[in-house]
C-alpha cells in the first residue's frame, strides 16, 4: 500500500508541473494570488519534508487557490456561453377599456355621456360582427345554399368581459325556408315539427363551424322559444375569442334590432337609455335569460314601457311605431291616437337629459306595483293585468309580448324576481344618495364562485 504512494505523488506532480506551463497557468500567474501561490509552491520545495507530503501540500495549494479564483471571478474560470436571448415579439397594444371607468364625478350628465361611448357599438364592432357573418355564410353554404346571414350587434366588443360568454354581444341568425329544413333534416328528427328541425340544423351548423372554422362550442340553449347555441369564434390577431349566438330563423333578433332602430329615430334618448339599461343588467347578472332573468330583448321593453308612460311621454305605443306595424302578426289596425302621434326628432336640447331618464327608470321600478300591474308596451299606458293564459301558473311580473299573445315573463323564477327588485332598489339608493353612475355599474360577483363571469 506504501508503495503506491510515491506512484501517486510522481503523478500529481507531473501533473502540476503540466498545468503551471500551460496558458491557463500563465493567466492565473498574472494576478496577485497566483503569485502568492507560486511563493508558497517554491517555499514547499526546499522544506525538509518526504516527496508525498510535500506532493499533497502543493495539490492542496492549488486546489484551494482554484476554489478562490472560481468564487471571486467565475466568467474567468468558467466562461459560460452567451444564450442567445430569443427577439421580443412585438405585440399590438391590447385596448382594455376598464368598466366602469373613472368617472371625472363631477356631474351626472358628463359621467353618463362617457359611459354611453363605451357601450355604444362601434364601427369596428360591426365590421367584426360582419365578418363573422360572412365566414358562416361561406361555411354552410354547401349545407344550405338558399341560407342568409343575418348579424346583430347589441354592445360594444372591447367593453368589459363580465358576462360576455352568458350573454353574448353578436347574435347570428340563419334563415332557411322550412321546405328546406324538412328536406336536408327530414332523417335527422323523429318528429317534424320546426322546433325540432331548428334544433338540428343549428347542431348542423355549429358542427361545420366547429370542425372547418375553428369555432368552439360554449354552451347550448334549446330550452327557450327560440333555440340557439354559444360559440366562441376564434381570436383575429392578437385579440380574444368573440362569444356569440347562432339560431335558425328567429324573429327576436329581428325584433328588437328593429325597435332599437326606430327608438332612435323618434327619440336618441330612448336608445341610449335601453343601452344603458341592457348593460347594467347585463354587469349585475340578471340578464341571463337560460338562468330565469330577463333577456337583453325584454329589458328593452321594459325601457320602452317605462319611456311610453313617463311624464313627458318620451315615446308614443308600440301601434304608432312603423316596425310594430311591419313585424306584427296582428290583424288590428293601428288607432286613429296613435297614427296622430307625431314624430320626434333626434334633437334632446331643453328635454330631460338621459341620465335623469336613467334614475327615475330605477325609481319608477322600484315602486312598480308588479303583482297588480302589467307592463304592455303595445298600449303603452298604466293599468291592472289584464293578460291571462289557459293553464298558465301565475307569474312574478306580467310582461306582455308585442309580437306574439304570451306573457314574456314567464319563464322568470321567483328567486330571480327576487334578485331582480334588489337590484333596483341598489340602484335607486345609489341614484338617490347622489353617487358616482358608475357605481351602479360595478361588476356583481356570483357568491359561490367568485368570479364576475358566469361561464
Amino acid at each position: 500500500m506504501q508503495s503506491c504512494f510515491p506512484l501517486v505523488a510522481k503523478n500529481i506532480a507531473a501533473a502540476v508541473r503540466r498545468w503551471l506551463h500551460g496558458p491557463r497557468a500563465l493567466q492565473v500567474m498574472a494576478t496577485d494570488r497566483s503569485v502568492r501561490l507560486l511563493f508558497v509552491v517554491t517555499a514547499l520545495l526546499f522544506l525538509p519534508l518526504e516527496f508525498t507530503q510535500l506532493a499533497l501540500a502543493i495539490a492542496g495549494a492549488c486546489i484551494y487557490t482554484f476554489i478562490q479564483h472560481a468564487s471571486a471571478d467565475q466568467e474567468t474560470w468558467w466562461p459560460r456561453k452567451k444564450s442567445k436571448a430569443a427577439p421580443a415579439r412585438r405585440m399590438a397594444p391590447k385596448v382594455n377599456k376598464a368598466w366602469p371607468p373613472a368617472l371625472p364625478g363631477q356631474c351626472w350628465e358628463a359621467d353618463v355621456q362617457l359611459l354611453l361611448s363605451q357601450i355604444t357599438p362601434s364601427s369596428e364592432s360591426e365590421n367584426a360582427a360582419q365578418r363573422l357573418v360572412e365566414t358562416v355564410k361561406r361555411a354552410i353554404q354547401p349545407l344550405f345554399p338558399e341560407a342568409d346571414v343575418c348579424g346583430f350587434v347589441s354592445g360594444e366588443l372591447e367593453g368589459s368581459r363580465a358576462f360576455r360568454v352568458a350573454v353574448p354581444d353578436i347574435e347570428l341568425v340563419v334563415s332557411v325556408p322550412p321546405e328546406l329544413l324538412r328536406q336536408k333534416l327530414l332523417g335527422k328528427v323523429e318528429r317534424k315539427l320546426d322546433k325540432q328541425l331548428e334544433k338540428a340544423a343549428i347542431r348542423c351548423i355549429a358542427e361545420t363551424l366547429v370542425s372547418s372554422c375553428g369555432f368552439k362550442f360554449r354552451r347550448s340553449a334549446f330550452r327557450g322559444e327560440e333555440p340557439k347555441l354559444t360559440l366562441l369564434a376564434p381570436p383575429s390577431g392578437a385579440g380574444e375569442a368573440v362569444p356569440l349566438d347562432v339560431a335558425v330563423n328567429a324573429e327576436t333578433p329581428l325584433y328588437a334590432a328593429a325597435l332599437l332602430s326606430e327608438c332612435a329615430q323618434l327619440d336618441i334618448r330612448a336608445k341610449q337609455l335601453i343601452l344603458l339599461v341592457r348593460r347594467w343588467a347585463k354587469d349585475r347578472g340578471i340578464c341571463h335569460a337560460a338562468k330565469g332573468y330577463l333577456s337583453p330583448y325584454h329589458w328593452s321593453l321594459l325601457v320602452i314601457y317605462f319611456l311610453q308612460v313617463h311624464r313627458d311621454q318620451v315615446l308614443p305605443p308600440l301601434t304608432s311605431f312603423m316596425a310594430y306595424q311591419q313585424l306584427s302578426q296582428s290583424t288590428v289596425a293601428p288607432t286613429s291616437t296613435a297614427t296622430s302621434t307625431p314624430r320626434k326628432d333626434t334633437a334632446t336640447q331643453g328635454k330631460v337629459h338621459t341620465s335623469k331618464l336613467l334614475k327615475d327608470f330605477m325609481h319608477f321600478y322600484r315602486n312598480f306595483d308588479w303583482r297588480n300591474e302589467m307592463i304592455d308596451p303595445i298600449r303603452g299606458e298604466r293599468g291592472p293585468s289584464t293578460f291571462q293564459e289557459e293553464n298558465a301558473p301565475r307569474t312574478p311580473l306580467v310582461l306582455q309580448d308585442p309580437f306574439r299573445p304570451c306573457n314574456l315573463g314567464r319563464r322568470v323564477s321567483n328567486s330571480s324576481f327576487a334578485r331582480i327588485r334588489e337590484e333596483f332598489e341598489r340602484a335607486s339608493d345609489i341614484c338617490s344618495e347622489g353617487c358616482s353612475p358608475g357605481k351602479i355599474f360595478e361588476l356583481w360577483v356570483p357568491p359561490a364562485a367568485g368570479s364576475a363571469e358566469d361561464e
